[in-house]
């Protein structure tokens, strides 16, 4: 046996080449999907924000005694997340109170709050932390320097909050007097969202009531002891118990345990508290979105594994057919003494252990240094682990041993004798016929719901890449019968010769099959991993909604971001909203998103794929609105007016806008409304646009009956002529009826309710647009659908608190930067003008969209004082590289370099069988007189017509196999993948394959060439 495997020594490289490559890839999909795949979870947990990963137990309507409940709460998320440890803080909230009001103001509101992390937020500026105040002794507090200011108190300074009327509660509250022992400055990290004032120390219109339709200014909290707080009996709000584990950390049995403790914990928070409980629990959504997308990743990498696994045992039940024909005479003459096949396997089967053990342990290797040297920069924060896993080499042996045995096997077979049935041909027939049904079922299977690994699409790439081989090595015996006899009518002795062969000889029995369904593989390695990577493209787009996103921040404006990015700038705003009784929508409940953005730049600003023939710029026309006549800067604004027979000031807020149209808003202080103009304490500048004035306006001196109303007057000055305004009164208590403006100026007329305005402020808005009748949107597919909406249908919109009645003026297939979701596009300007309309002034934007910016705007943004810049590219970049998607590619790029290998390896082979088929044949054409030069040339021509031809009959097979199963496997929901063609890649693949197949022959032939003639013959003969 020695002997002889010496002798074939280099068909049994062959062998082990094959043997390394398929186990290669194997253990290399083994890996992403066992311990590659814990790694991507710890390090896409690693990079993801804190505020994903939260949990949180907010409390309200709590019993006299909350102590109980808000301990109970922490227990319940505790248990939830065990054993992953919780690393818990507790917010307790008052209710609002009373504080002495500054002056001209009728009313101010602050609140009490209990942070058991307190030093975590925020830093100490002046005295100390708070802590439990003696029995009877006022309550020691703190407050954020903002507060401390707008209530004018500093250290030592006491102050009373009295419980406050209009609440349910307020007979049942205790007042408390603090003593201010410290002032703390918030840190801007996001840690005060539980907050009312989210830690900017003051509220201006704060509102209140128990229909919160009453806004007064507030200012806090007033941060005191916990425990105090929730030992002082009725006037807690509400209680937050949060929780941020550490869950990166965390091995997998951890996190699936905490994933089925977070399902049940509403109902355990329920059961343990008395309070009304919401909890919010960003972390199970997290684990959720991660474990969807490895589920999808891990059908496509399983897919790849059974494509390789295919390939695997292609080639090498090729070269067991190869070496079978070497060993055919030592065979047969075993067979002639009477060996059994049991004795021939038995005996073969040594030799193919030290094979397969050889391959095992090499394959072993190169999987670890493949998975080493591609993960060890794609999964930071992820400890790589043990060297040699279970999930490494159990598939890795087990594989190891059955090809052994079916090498053993495969290589001691006899070829059947006499020539191939009619049946034979039938059977074969019909077996092409059931991949073909095969494969065409998996395909229409692809895209079905199923929970986890998706059969269908593990076993698609293999059924279509078999079922179009097995369809297409049918069309060479055609091609060659048509060209024998066309040769048979040649003078020519070459054409005859080549044509003749490939007529005889099957392409799909020899190493040319193989070499079909390798290239097959890499074509369409080749493709699913450009439409993959075009997709991510696509996703990145629709995530990002334009080129350059960056969170908008106070005192920076547009014209800053323009001269920092250099492109097409458009302010944006976000909120979630509601359209008539639906609040949510889609499969997993998410909530409807507003995205308002400057439509009339839509098309350099926006970014997402729509269907062929569309472009933002179109979709979103009708969204756009007229100009409206605002009042330029520079200069002041005065106030006037009256309130006929009552002491009445009026709260100015005028709006602004610069030349990108992002709007803010800047407040007064109190006018008194005397009859005499006042400076309303703001300034406009050169490069504002004044396009509205709100005044809030209230009683401060008088004894108003029940149902008098009076009359009343606001007159406004702007640095310029304010023609073609509106007016309105928005409040629906009747505090100001019957608004009027003059049409040559902001001189505004109505009736007062003095009572009304005795109790609260009401709003008069002076606007220089008039209200939308209907405000146009676009709706997304997702919410369209679960509407029942289509263009023209008329709905009305929840903003906050403030309806709008919206048109619907088109669907697309999603929104920007709400990939899927259910969502609303809406111009900003439109929507800030209709939110003006009913009072309310929160027409900020959160973000800053850029269309074309320049290279390094980034950098630039943040020099500028905005950072947490998001660029398109850079979301492509990470979604390519990133941990929960770099499984696929890695799985492609290691099947594109095993295919290659194997299609080498099936050249080799295909060599191999010319080198022993062929010596007896060239003998009898040079014995004829056929000269050495031209079988040299026929032998080369069989060979490279033959190679050629597989190759491109893979290559159309590679082709097909991308356009069936490429988009599914790129795992991309939203947008759909779109089929890619890298005919480029491809041309290099095929060239290259078809010119290394061909020049492997080379040396053979001329060898083969200079045989000696009469030897082989008298061989023959023999």
């Amino acid at each position: 046996m020695i002997a002889r495997s010496r002798v074939q020594a280099r068909l049994l490289v062959v062998v082990v080449v094959v043997l390394v490559t398929g186990l290669t890839v194997l253990g290399s999909c083994a890996v992403l999907l066992t311990s590659g795949a814990e790694r991507a979870q710890q390090s896409a947990l690693a990079a993801t924000s804190s505020a994903d990963l939260a949990v949180e137990v907010e409390l309200t309507d709590l019993p006299a005694d909350a102590g109980p409940d808000v301990a109970a709460a922490a227990r319940v998320v505790a248990a939830a997340l065990a054993p992953v440890p919780p690393r818990s803080s507790t917010w307790v909230t008052s209710t609002l109170r009373d504080v002495p009001p500054g002056a001209g103001q009728a009313r101010r509101l602050s609140w009490l709050a209990g942070v058991d992390d307190l030093t975590a937020r925020g830093d100490l500026v002046a005295g100390e932390w708070p802590t439990a105040p003696a029995p009877g002794a006022p309550w020691p507090a703190v407050l954020p320097v903002a507060a401390a200011d707008a209530m004018g108190l500093g250290l030592g300074d006491t102050l009373l909050l009295a419980p406050s009327t209009g609440l349910d509660d307020a007979g049942e509250t205790a007042p408390v007097t603090v003593v201010l022992v410290g002032l703390v400055q918030p840190r801007t990290d996001g840690s005060w969202d539980r907050d009312r004032s989210a830690g900017a120390g003051t509220v201006p219109d704060q509102e209140f009531g128990v229909f919160s339709r009453l806004r007064f200014p507030a200012a806090g909290p007033v941060l005191v002891d916990p425990g105090t707080l929730l030992a002082a009996g009725a006037g807690v709000e509400r209680a937050s118990v949060r929780a941020a584990p550490d869950v990166a950390a965390a091995a997998p049995a951890a996190l699936d345990t905490a994933t089925a403790g977070l399902a049940g914990l509403t109902a355990d928070a329920r059961s343990a508290t008395e309070g009304t409980v919401r909890v919010r629990a960003p972390l199970a959504a997290t684990l959720a979105g991660i474990a969807d997308r490895q589920a999808a990743t891990r059908s496509a990498v399983l897919a790849v594994g059974v494509l390789g696994g295919l390939l695997t045992v292609a080639a090498l039940g090729t070269a067991a057919r190869v070496l079978g024909d070497r060993r055919l005479v030592e065979t047969a003459l075993l067979r002639d003494r009477g060996a059994t096949r049991r004795q021939l396997v038995g005996r073969a089967l040594p030799e193919a252990a030290a094979l397969v053990a050889v391959a095992a342990v090499l394959a072993v290797l190169s999987t670890r240094l493949v998975t080493r040297v591609v993960l060890g920069g794609a999964l930071p924060g992820s400890a790589p682990g043990p060297a040699l896993t279970a999930g490494l080499l159990v598939p890795v042996l087990g594989a190891a041993v059955l090809l052994g045995l079916g090498l053993a096997v495969a290589a001691t077979r006899l070829p059947a004798g006499g020539r191939r049935s009619g049946r034979g041909a039938l059977a074969r027939s019909g077996g092409d016929v059931l991949l073909v049904g095969l494969a065409a079922a998996a395909v229409l299977g692809l895209g079905a719901a199923t929970a986890g690994t998706d059969p269908v699409l593990v076993a698609a790439p293999a059924l279509v890449l078999l079922a179009g081989a097995a369809l297409l090595l049918r069309v060479p015996p055609l091609l060659a019968g048509l060209a024998d006899r066309r040769a048979a009518r040649s003078r020519s002795l070459m054409p005859v010769l080549v044509a003749g062969d490939l007529a005889r000889r099957s392409l799909a029995a020899g190493a040319a099959g193989l070499l079909v369904l390798t290239t097959a593989a890499t074509v369409a390695a080749l493709g699913v991993d450009a439409t993959w990577r075009v997709s991510q493209a696509d996703q990145a787009a629709l995530q990002v909604g334009t080129d350059l996103a960056v969170p908008a921040v106070a005192g920076v404006d547009g014209a800053a971001v323009r001269a920092a990015t250099g492109g097409t700038v458009s302010p944006v705003s976000t909120s979630p909203v509601s359209l008539g009784t639906l609040l949510r929508a889609g499969g997993d409940g998410a909530a409807t998103q507003l995205v308002a953005v400057d439509t009339a730049h839509a098309g350099a600003v926006l970014r997402g794929r729509l269907p062929a023939g569309s472009d933002w710029a179109t979709v979103t026309a009708d969204l756009v609105p007229a100009a409206a006549p605002g009042v330029s800067g520079p200069g002041a604004v005065t106030v006037a007016g009256t309130v006929r027979g009552f002491g009445a000031v009026a709260v100015p807020t005028v709006v602004l806008a610069d030349p990108t149209g992002a709007r803010t808003t800047v407040p007064g202080p109190a006018v008194p409304l005397d009859g005499v103009p006042h400076d309303a304490g703001i300034g406009v500048p050169a490069d504002r646009t004044v396009v509205a004035v709100l005044l809030d306006v209230s009683l401060v001196d008088g004894d108003p009956d029940d149902d008098v109303t009076v009359p009343m007057s606001l007159e406004v000055t702007l640095p310029g002529a304010a023609v073609g305004w509106s007016a309105s009164a928005p409040d629906d208590r009747g505090g100001v009826t019957e608004p009027e403006l003059a049409e040559d100026g902001l001189r505004f007329t109505g009736r007062a309710f003095p009572l009304g305005l005795s109790l609260a402020p009401s709003r008069v808005v002076l606007a220089a647009a008039p209200t939308p009748a209907r405000m146009p949107v676009l709706l997304s597919g997702a919410l369209a659908d679960a509407l029942g909406a289509t263009t023209g249908d008329r709905l009305t919109m929840t903003v906050g608190e403030t309806a709008v009645d919206v048109a619907v003026a088109g669907v697309v297939p999603a929104v920007p930067s709400v990939p899927g979701g259910p969502a609303v596009l809406a111009d900003g300007e439109t929507l800030a003008r209709a939110l003006l309309a009913a009072g309310d002034a929160d027409v900020a934007g959160a973000a800053w969209w850029v269309g074309g910016p320049r290279a390094g705007a980034p950098a630039a943004l943040a020099a500028s004082g905005l950072d947490g810049a998001r660029t398109r590219s850079g979301v492509t970049d990470e979604l390519r590289s990133g941990p929960l998607q770099v499984g696929l590619p890695v799985a492609l790029g290691v099947l594109a370099v095993g295919a290659l290998v194997l299609l080498a390896a099936a050249s080799a082979l295909q060599v191999a069988a010319v080198r022993s088929g062929r010596r007896t044949e060239v003998a009898r054409l040079m014995g004829t007189g056929v000269p050495r030069r031209v079988v040299r040339q026929v032998l080369v021509l069989q060979h490279g017509v033959s190679t050629v031809l597989a190759v491109l009959l893979g290559a159309v097979v590679g082709v097909a196999g991308t356009v069936l199963v490429g988009p599914a496997l790129t795992g991309s929901p939203v947008p759909a993948a779109t089929v890619q063609l890298p005919w480029g890649a491809w041309a290099v693949a095929v060239v290259g394959s078809a010119l290394v197949g061909t020049a492997l022959v080379l040396p053979v032939v001329r060898a083969l060439v200079r045989v000696d003639v009469p030897v082989v013959l008298r061989e023959g003969a023999a």
